[in-house]
């Protein structure tokens, strides 16, 4: 039967007041347990952490160079996240456990025939008679979560505890929470209402709630496969867009805007927007709440007697969540077994045997059968034209995304990352493959930030672009997920680059390039590049001298034993010794790094195996290394101080440190090679292994190591280099002449 109204005295909604309060009667035991379980756990958890971090964090000699003040906030950020930690485990679990036990008792009625026309013929409208069990929800589950948050506040206060933020992070992290509640409520009672069987809601529930963040990330794979140098243009809002669920877990991760309440240790807060949600979450999750749950009342007045214990009965819900998951399953489906099978025949197949295997599972699960299941072959190859017409778009690059470079006129500056290696044999290039392009930095109390070159000269931004297009030449297209060779070598140079445009959007690109010994034109550009004086700026060596330098050392790696020989105690006199050599034949017009892109360039011609035995087989030669010290401010040139200004402003750059990278000796340096050779054969250390490990003695040696049993030199703190000095010419003589394999 269908009945929306049944009574003549429903003024001042009393209709409404009496469901209310009978929902709450018909509850209570469920309702009692889940307000117990927070109103008590959310306090004792938080005076736990409180109680077994006091010691800690007001004894002060852990803390020196600390005041009392910031040690305080510390204080007050570890209880803070150990209670977000709880309400990601202890709270959200319980409270979605609580909601659905709560929907299915409350709203059950309509899945069953005899129950749904006896709710339906009460003196009650249509309206007040969902609305009021739907706000008895809202009200056992919310109020609970402010007493606990409220106790907490004054659990706090008593033992003088500074919550980030003050009383403002945990109120305002309520209200996130009182909102998301709102959403996960109303999405149940959502799909409760357009199902005919409690089986059938249940499915589209978690279709939907699972279904609906895989989709975006099976997309985002699908395109980082299919097209070069892609790098996601997938808000990350759109994962939990139609998905309070995940959105309210999200709420308590430590990686979110949640903890705006961070200090340093100086007390000076880190500000942000809103604790847990910015503010434009919280209008579209005001707004899709709002929304569903109008869509649900009008839907349940309309809501007929006699769907119940039928199918489905929303068609066009039906057919959007079959949809979401016969594409997401498809194409993740294909992403996996393409991935291992290297074969774009089975990615293809698998698209289809994916796509078309969900669809029939869920048409049985709804049908009961195979009774209706033609009727749903034509929405199936709507389906199917839908994922065609997509992985055709990336076949052809995207709809122009691949190609897609800006106008330069447009552009405002250039963010470029390079690999670690040389696109040449100069001293400019030599030095970029040495940590060029980028600053490694700690300023502040305990803060670290990874600076990439920054390009807003025209010229320079031209050479980027130039490189860009370089490498756009390798991808000529059509584009495919797998199969291509020139995608799967596993040495690969990594290359990024972000134009940011004068209306203050960015185009972004990252991609793994194969460089092969006949790719000179990329070699080129990214020669070009490397030898730009902004991306020389970011190089620390302009700003070094001798009493920067730490120590140097020999490396040998051979098939039968290990070489290092290291000195770290250098005078002053020998440290100007080493870095006036290593300068001087640096600015040598016969500089010339020829190692610089061994590890990357693999002959065109040569098959995966091949290459990786030709890598291997290059150990064996000797490598000479300067290691030097981190650097300060005021150690820095006048140009590299005004770009730490720029980059972290005058209070931070002041107590910036700069990471130094330390420099391998190319072959062409042999006075400083010769230098090095000569200071750790003085004072160094030597050690030989063999392949399992044990001692052995270098090639022609006769081993003074000690036998099995007897007493190792080193552990009686006898230095190898206190021997003659005949004993260390032999030692060396013995590696130079060592039968080692070395190519190049």
């Amino acid at each position: 039967m269908t009945s929306t109204r049944s009574s003549r005295d429903e003024r001042k909604n009393g209709a409404f007041r009496r469901v209310f309060w009978w929902q709450m009667r018909n509850n209570r035991v469920f309702s009692v347990f889940f307000g117990l379980w927070t109103i008590l756990s959310m306090p004792i958890v938080t005076l736990s952490v409180i109680l077994g971090n006091q010691a800690y964090y007001t004894d002060m000699t852990n803390w020196e160079g600390y005041t009392a003040e910031s040690v305080a906030q510390l204080y007050g950020q570890a209880v803070y996240y150990n209670l977000l930690a709880f309400l990601r485990t202890g709270i959200f679990l319980v409270l979605m456990l609580y909601l659905v036990v709560y929907c299915c008792n409350s709203f059950g009625y309509m899945h069953t025939r005899r129950s749904v026309d006896l709710f339906h013929a009460l003196p009650v409208r249509r309206r007040p008679l969902l609305l009021g069990g739907y706000v008895a929800g809202l009200v056992t589950s919310i109020v609970p979560l402010a007493i606990g948050f409220g106790l907490c506040q004054v659990v706090c206060r008593a033992y003088s505890v500074p919550l980030p933020n003050a009383a403002l992070s945990l109120w305002a992290l309520f209200g996130c929470c009182a909102l998301m509640t709102f959403a996960c409520l109303t999405f149940m009672l959502f799909f409760l209402v357009t199902a005919g069987t409690l089986l059938d809601a249940a499915v589209s529930l978690t279709a939907t709630a699972v279904g609906w963040p895989l989709l975006w990330d099976v997309l985002n794979a699908t395109m980082n496969q299919f097209l070069p140098g892609y790098v996601s243009v997938i808000p990350s809002a759109f994962y939990t867009a139609l998905c309070p669920f995940a959105a309210f877990y999200q709420l308590f991760s430590t990686n979110y805007t949640i903890l705006t309440g961070m200090y340093y240790a100086d007390g000076s807060a880190i500000t942000a927007d809103l604790p847990g949600m910015g503010i434009w979450s919280i209008l579209w999750w005001v707004l899709f709440t709002v929304a569903l749950l109008l869509v649900t009342v009008w839907y349940y007045g309309r809501r007929k007697s006699e769907h119940a214990e039928n199918s489905f009965c929303a068609p066009v819900l039906r057919g959007a969540v079959r949809f979401l998951l016969s594409v997401a399953v498809g194409l993740g489906l294909a992403d996996i077994l393409g991935d291992m099978t290297n074969s774009n025949q089975v990615y293809f197949i698998s698209v289809l045997v994916g796509s078309l295997g969900t669809y029939i599972i869920i048409q049985l699960i709804w049908a009961r059968g195979f009774r209706k299941f033609w009727r749903a072959v034509p929405a199936y190859l709507l389906t199917l034209v839908a994922c065609v017409g997509f992985l055709y778009c990336l076949y052809t690059g995207g709809l122009g995304y691949v190609t897609r470079t800006p106008n330069m006129d447009n552009v405002v500056s250039v963010s470029f990352s390079l690999p670690d290696m040389a696109g040449d044999t100069s001293k400019e290039c030599y030095l970029a493959a040495h940590g060029v392009g980028a600053l490694d930095v700690t300023y502040g109390d305990y803060n670290w930030g990874y600076f990439n070159v920054e390009f807003t000269d025209a010229a320079e931004q031209s050479t980027v672009l130039a490189l860009h297009q370089a490498i756009l030449e390798k991808y000529p297209g059509p584009y495919l997920p797998y199969g291509d060779d020139t995608n799967q070598y596993y040495n690969s140079a990594s290359i990024s680059v972000t134009y940011t445009l004068a209306n203050g959007s960015t185009l972004k690109r990252a991609y793994y390039v194969p460089l092969y010994e006949d790719d000179e034109n990329i070699f080129s550009a990214i020669a070009a590049v490397q030898k730009c004086d902004t991306y020389q700026l970011y190089d620390t060596f302009y700003s070094m001298d001798a009493d920067d330098l730490n120590g140097v050392y020999v490396t040998q790696y051979t098939s039968e034993y290990d070489y290092d020989a290291s000195n770290y105690e250098l005078t002053a006199e020998q440290k100007e010794q080493v870095w006036s050599t290593f300068l001087e034949e640096l600015d040598s017009a016969d500089f010339s790094y020829d190692e610089g892109r061994d590890e990357y360039i693999i002959e065109t011609d040569s098959e995966y195996d091949e290459d990786y035995e030709e890598l291997e087989s290059l150990a064996g030669e000797r490598s000479y290394y300067i290691s030097v010290d981190d650097l300060k401010y005021d150690d820095l040139n006048a140009e590299q101080q005004a770009l730490l200004v720029r980059l972290l402003g005058e209070a931070d750059a002041a107590t910036a440190e700069v990471y130094s990278y330390g420099f391998t000796i190319p072959k062409c340096c042999e006075k400083t090679r010769a230098l090095i050779d000569e200071l750790t054969e003085a004072n160094g250390e030597y050690y030989w292994y063999d392949e399992d490990g044990e001692y052995a003695a270098a090639a022609g040696v006769e081993s003074d190591l000690p036998a099995e049993g007897e007493t190792d030199p080193a552990d009686s703190g006898t230095d190898p280099a206190d021997s003659s000095n005949d004993e260390g010419d032999a030692i060396v003589t013995a590696f130079d002449t060592a039968d080692v394999s070395a190519v190049g």
